[in-house]
């Protein structure tokens, strides 16, 4: 299924850095006509709103909040493309002593907020003639890393929530990518010592699975290497990552 971005309307969540903002300024810079830019604090997409003019919408949300979705549903009503993006990285384990709190941390936004701003817009994309929802995970989703044991069991939960949604809308005009970056140059990743990927290049290769129709992307160097070790032998890719304990 391949979906044009030109003079598509798209939602982005967590727009104001990162990898959100190089997703959403992509999305403009290909040619789509809107893009409503979400973030908790509105006064932090300023820059983006001077760049884009009225191509871009800002919209205050928080996705640990129910009356903060529904509010962007009603706002955002004619989107093509959802890109779940928002997200945290609580580091936590059992060894930390802080499994539970991380665990609740991590899971109230990357899977519950993810799963409610879905299912926000989830009856308007399936009836769709052309559109996307494309989620955010990451390589940690695919294998545990125990040092930040719990997000990436949140990021599991989202691989399978992409998965399920995929069967859902087999028959619909709807896209379903899941995205798995590795360490990307990002406030999230500043205490992780790995090299790390470009938000751009990350944001440059999701707008290309979109119009390629690719439904698992692998957008930088480290998750493409993982990415086919894990097609090869998930058990491998468990075993390397089981090694990022401490």
């Amino acid at each position: 299924m391949k979906v044009s971005i030109n003079g598509k309307t798209a939602l982005v969540s967590g727009a104001n850095r990162g990898i959100g903002k190089a997703i959403t300024e992509a999305l403009l810079d290909n040619g789509a006509k809107k893009v409503y830019a979400c973030a908790r604090n509105v006064a932090s997409l300023n820059d983006l709103s001077t760049k884009y003019g009225d191509r871009l919408v800002p919209v205050e949300l928080d996705v640990t909040k129910d009356e903060s979705i529904a509010n962007a549903a009603s706002t955002a009503s004619d989107i093509d493309i959802l890109v779940n993006n928002a997200g945290v990285m609580v580091p936590g384990n059992f060894a930390y002593g802080n499994m539970l709190e991380s665990m609740k941390t991590n899971f109230e936004v990357n899977v519950w907020g993810l799963t409610k701003l879905t299912d926000a817009f989830f009856n308007k994309l399936k009836i769709s003639e052309s559109a996307a929802i494309v989620s955010i995970s990451s390589v940690a989703g695919l294998a545990n890393m125990p040092l930040i044991s719990t997000y990436s069991a949140s990021k599991a939960a989202v691989h399978s929530i992409v998965q399920g949604l995929r069967g859902e809308l087999r028959d619909s005009n709807v896209l379903v990518c899941g995205v798995y970056p590795g360490p990307i140059d990002t406030e999230m990743a500043k205490g992780i010592e790995m090299e790390k990927d470009t938000p751009e290049n990350v944001a440059k290769n999701v707008i290309q699975a979109i119009e390629d129709g690719v439904e698992d992307v692998f957008p930088d160097v480290m998750s493409k290497q993982v990415g086919a070790g894990y097609m090869a032998s998930p058990k491998a890719v468990e075993t390397q990552f089981g090694g990022f304990s401490s």
